[in-house]
């Protein structure tokens, strides 16, 4: 029986395989974790193969090759999380699987050639970025943009291993061992937005904008991470349409999903990362649930081909670019947990409490997960601004 093959870390339900089209007779040959094969369908799954770890490259790829030798090359191989996204390109290549190849996922996980790519349209301005192991490279970097710099991993997620170079004594993080390749860019203080929809190839169909509050890069044991989506206005039509033309060269004629990163200071858009794939942390329940819109489910789509279901369904909920539901989203998550003790009128979802230990994801490991939802987006800022206070003071109070 042919199958799919999915490279599955999820924990939780941002994926629904139940709800996705297969072609028929098909099911779903799944390598995950332990913790994450909780939250796989069953009644889908032919078989479950469970590694330690699917950041262990050498180890997914191992085991991809024994479920071929047993069952056959698989009809098609699906990644939707970032971290699974080249391991599975990598499987398509070895193997004569259509789909996306390693150099098409490599220009939105290389943050270096992300950039390369992003030069070439004028609508949202870039970042300059040198690669860490380039000393004269990082020297003629500091000479025109001076202190702070920023030094993160090429292909990093969730802000992983990114520091902050302040002075001329941080220059030594350079020579530090890293795990994978580093580059140096130059620092922006503006506020950061991040976009989220689906691009069909020559236009936006749906997007949203959201600002964080706080950032990713900031979010740790005693800092939370925020967003709330801006309000359908002239601010965010404009957004939209540097985007588009961002868009049209990182995926001209091909379709995708896109969480794509700026920073915003008013005036100007600069270009700080994009992917190829659903946002992390709320943003795939945001879509479901407040506006209808599954693109996780998309995503699926693209890369099986076995059916068109959830982008016809997004089609009707969405009118040029923007979702109809007009009702907008916020979430809020933090790594340590925090009760809160007072109602919101916007929070609609809060996370149980969590087993210690479970899961390890950065953003599914946080222990303290707020959705949020209304019309009045002031409402939304004024409940945010409330949930940051009140975390900021429990864990000062519990230092």
């Amino acid at each position: 029986m042919s199958y799919v093959l999915c490279l599955h870390r999820w924990v939780g339900r941002q994926a629904l395989y139940e709800r996705y089209g297969l072609e028929p007779g098909m099911q779903i040959r799944a390598i995950c974790t332990a913790e994450s094969a909780q939250s796989l369908p069953e009644d889908r799954l032919a078989s479950i193969s469970t590694l330690e770890s699917l950041d262990d490259a050498t180890a997914v790829i191992a085991e991809a090759q024994r479920l071929i030798e047993l069952h056959g090359v698989p009809h098609r191989v699906v990644a939707l999380n970032e971290g699974d996204l080249l391991n599975a390109a990598a499987i398509r290549e070895r193997w004569g699987v259509p789909g996306d190849p390693c150099a098409w996922i490599e220009r939105f996980r290389d943050k270096l050639t992300m950039l390369e790519v992003a030069a070439r349209q004028a609508a949202i301005a870039i970042l300059p970025a040198v690669s860490a192991e380039d000393p004269q490279a990082v020297q003629r970097l500091l000479a025109e943009h001076g202190y702070p710099l920023v030094l993160k991993p090429r292909c990093g997620t969730a802000s992983r291993g990114v520091r902050i170079l302040r002075q001329a004594q941080d220059l030594r993080l350079l020579q530090a061992p890293h795990a994978e390749p580093m580059m140096v860019q130059a620092f922006c203080a503006a506020p950061i937005l991040h976009v989220d929809g689906w691009w069909d190839g020559e236009r936006i169909v749906v997007l949203t904008a959201s600002r964080y509050v706080n950032s990713c890069a900031d979010f740790g044991p005693d800092s939370a991470l925020g967003s709330i989506e801006l309000d359908a206005d002239e601010h965010e039509r404009a957004i939209a349409e540097q985007v588009a033309a961002l868009l049209a060269v990182f995926a001209g004629q091909r379709e995708i999903v896109f969480h794509l990163e700026l920073f915003d200071d008013g005036q100007t858009l600069r270009f700080l990362e994009i992917g190829a794939r659903v946002g992390g942390a709320e943003i795939p329940f945001l879509w479901r649930e407040v506006r209808d819109i599954d693109l996780v489910g998309i995503a699926w789509e693209l890369q099986t081909e076995a059916c068109s279901r959830q982008r016809d369904h997004a089609r009707t909920r969405s009118r040029d670019g923007r979702p109809l539901h007009g009702e907008r989203g916020a979430w809020v998550i933090g790594r340590r947990e925090s009760p809160l003790r007072t109602e919101l009128g916007t929070l609609y979802w809060a996370q149980e409490a969590l087993p210690a230990g479970v899961p390890s994801g950065v953003y599914e490991g946080a222990r303290t997960r707020l959705r949020l939802r209304s019309f009045d987006r002031p409402a939304l800022v004024r409940d945010v601004e409330r949930i940051f206070e009140h975390l900021a003071q429990t864990w000062s109070a519990s230092a």
